[in-house]
C-alpha cells in the first residue's frame, strides 16, 4: 500500500543519513591554511556540520509533528525534508563561520543520537489505528445468527394430545350395550357422521376433507 511504502521510504532516508553521518564522523577533518596570518587564511568545510544540521532540522520537525499527533505519512516526508534542507543550509553557514572544531562534531553527534527516537515516534504516529466502530467479531463473542434460508417455511404447531382430548370429550351416543354402575341396557346404537379434519388441519397438512361414521357398540360409565 502507498501508506506503508511512504513509511519505509522515510525510514530508509533516515537510516541512510545516519550511515553517512557515521562515515563523516570517522573521517579526519580536512583543513587548508596558509602558514602566516592574513586575508588568505581559510578553513575548509568538511561536511560534518552540514550533515549534522540536516539531521537535526529534519528530526526536530518530525518529532514535533509526532508529539502533536499528526497521523498521515506525507507531512513527515514533506516537512521533514524541508526541515532537513534548512538544517543543512544552517550547518553550512555555521561551518563557514569557522567555529570551534567541536561545534560541527556536536551537531553531527546530536543528529545521529536522535535518529532512532525519531524513527520510533514517526512510525508509531503513522501506524494504522482501526476505528472504534470496526468490530470484526460479534458482540460479547456470541456466534452470528444463521441467515434465513430461501423458500417457504411451514411450522407445525398442532398438538396431538389436544386433538385426542377433544375427540375424547365428545359425548358418545347411545350404544348397542350400555353399562352403568346400577344398570345394563341394550338398545339401538345412535349413528353419527363427523368430519375427519378441522379447517386448520386441512390448511396446515394440505389434506382433503373426509368423513367418518360413528357406530357406538359398547358404552360404559363408572
Amino acid at each position: 500500500m502507498p501508506f506503508f511504502r511512504m513509511n519505509r521510504k522515510a525510514a530508509h532516508c533516515l537510516a541512510g543519513a545516519s550511515v553517512a553521518a557515521a562515515v563523516l564522523a570517522g573521517a579526519p577533518g580536512r583543513a587548508s591554511a596558509q602558514e602566516t596570518g592574513g586575508a588568505g587564511d581559510r578553513v575548509s568545510v568538511d561536511g560534518k556540520g552540514i550533515v549534522g544540521g540536516a539531521l537535526l532540522g529534519g528530526e526536530v520537525v518530525m518529532l514535533t509533528m509526532g508529539a502533536i499527533g499528526v497521523e498521515r505519512a506525507w507531512p513527515y516526508l514533506v516537512f521533514g525534508g524541508v526541515g532537513a534542507v534548512g538544517g543543512g543550509v544552517a550547518g553550512y553557514f555555521i561551518e563557514a563561520a569557522e567555529p570551534a572544531p567541536e561545534v560541527p562534531l556536536y551537531m553531527l553527534a546530536g543528529g545521529m543520537a536522535l535518529v532512532i527516537p525519531t524513527l520510533v515516534v514517526t512510525l508509531n504516529a503513522t501506524a494504522y489505528k482501526p476505528p472504534a466502530t470496526d468490530q470484526s467479531e460479534p458482540i460479547r463473542n456470541e456466534p452470528a445468527a444463521e441467515p434465513p434460508q430461501p423458500g417457504i417455511n411451514v411450522q407445525l404447531t398442532t398438538d396431538a394430545a389436544s386433538v385426542l382430548r377433544r375427540l375424547g370429550t365428545d359425548a358418545p351416543g347411545v350404544g348397542l350395550v350400555d353399562l352403568a354402575p346400577s344398570q345394563v341396557a341394550v338398545g339401538v346404537p345412535a349413528l353419527s357422521v363427523a368430519p375427519l379434519y378441522s379447517h386448520d388441519e386441512m390448511f396446515k397438512f394440505g389434506v382433503a376433507q373426509g368423513y367418518q361414521v360413528r357406530v357406538p357398540v359398547f358404552r360404559a360409565s363408572f
